[in-house]
């Protein structure tokens, strides 16, 4: 029995967001395992996690034919140009670190909601993007308006951000790749 095209585009969203969540709630749990990390490794794992987080979204975005939104290209380049800045300067401080997280985020962020009033139409679970979009908003506002909390801060905030940012994803994933199972699955196209 062959899957229908609705259910083929909510298992294929579904795993890629369990897959972004993954390896957020891994690099919140990694900032938790290394309190003590220098500014430089943080950057190099911000950097890997950024364009990882990036790739997945832009390649999800190009291998999909049908109910494309651009604003998840628009996310996984704003991820990629981030995690590339954090590489292209290494040697940034812990608050213009918190400055680069913080802009990436609030434009991450703005990008997700808007995807989620895109999809609200046809994905009953746009309100689990919404909220993922408001929590990452949120969190860069925070760090573009106080950025110098110290770097202790900078972690502990950095790894709870990632951690429910990944559970929230991971959330969504399983939700569509459940929707994605259902044999009455159909795409609402008004």
């Amino acid at each position: 029995m062959s899957d229908t095209l609705a259910q083929q585009l909510f298992k294929g969203s579904g795993t890629a967001l369990i897959i972004r969540g993954i390896a957020a709630v891994l690099f919140g749990i990694l900032v938790v395992i290394w309190p003590g990390v220098s500014v430089l490794a943080l950057v190099i794992l911000f950097g890997i996690y950024a364009v990882f987080d990036g790739l997945t979204n832009i390649v999800h975005y190009v291998t999909r034919k049908r109910r494309r939104s651009i604003w998840q290209l628009v996310g996984g380049i704003i991820s990629v140009l981030a995690g590339l800045v954090a590489f292209v300067w290494p040697g940034i401080t812990a608050l213009s670190l918190a400055l680069v997280i913080g802009v990436w985020a609030v434009i991450l962020g703005i990008s997700q909601m808007a995807l989620a009033f895109e999809v609200k139409r046809t994905v009953g679970l746009w309100w689990l993007w919404l909220i993922t979009g408001i929590v990452t908003t949120l969190f860069g506002l925070f760090l573009v308006i106080f950025p110098g909390p110290g770097i202790l801060s900078l972690l502990g905030l950095l790894s709870s951000f990632a951690i429910l940012f990944g559970i929230l994803l991971i959330a969504s994933g399983v939700g569509l790749r459940r929707l994605g199972e259902s044999p009455d699955t159909r795409l609402s196209m008004g």
